[in-house]
């Protein structure tokens, strides 16, 4: 009697973290766990390449695992200066912000996530989107919190292009990015998988700017 060995292939993020490459060795090690070795990791690298959105975005949720939401909450911030429409950002952001009791915050966060994509899944409570009327007494205390600087200069800084690469983006959400990538490599090889790949991340664009 034969039998049939199924080989499993590496996914994206496995192939470029073989290859080096820090961002993927970065979602690697946060998909086992490993938050204090993304943490320097992260830092290391994102001195040289801070508007990287989803180095960035790793870096948060790592501080967020690690129980440091301060830190995290002001990392998913910085990817929302990079990335306003960054639903994974708005979700964490909403996630913090309902943790600590703060539930206006945390429904506006939500509101917005839904508004982008209503498709969403693994909201912490559900968000109705029809408007309301509500009238609160607040009392300010302090200095509002400072926002993001945004980076200097493009905000866009992608490594190296392969399709790989646009793959990866579509995976983190970055969908402005991965199209940017598949319309570069269209442009020279005018592959029909890659008008497909284009043809879809420019269809996700346009659902988030309606």
């Amino acid at each position: 009697m034969s039998h049939q060995v199924t080989e499993q292939r590496p996914s994206v993020m496995e192939r470029l973290a073989d290859d080096g490459y820090w961002i993927a060795r970065a979602a690697k090690h946060l998909a086992n766990g490993k938050h204090s070795i993304v943490v320097q990791l992260c830092k290391e690298h994102l001195i040289e390449e801070p508007a990287t959105v989803s180095g960035r975005l790793i870096y948060a949720m790592a501080l967020y695992r690690a129980g440091q939401q301060e830190a995290a909450s002001e990392q998913f911030h910085r990817v929302l200066s990079l990335d306003p429409d960054h639903v994974v950002a708005l979700k964490y952001l909403g996630d913090i912000k309902f943790a600590v009791g703060d539930q206006p915050a945390a429904m506006a966060n939500y509101r917005r996530v839904l508004q982008i994509d209503s498709q969403c899944q693994g909201l912490r409570s559900t968000v109705l989107l029809q408007p309301r009327t509500v009238t609160r007494t607040i009392t300010l205390a302090g200095k509002a919190e400072p926002k993001p600087e945004r980076v200097a200069g493009s905000l866009r800084k992608i490594p190296f292009y392969t399709e790989t690469i646009g793959d990866l983006y579509m995976e983190q959400g970055c969908i402005r990015l991965a199209a940017e990538v598949y319309r570069h490599l269209h442009k020279l090889s005018e592959n029909p998988r890659l008008a497909d790949k284009l043809q879809r991340a420019e269809g996700k664009i346009r659902e988030k700017e309606h």
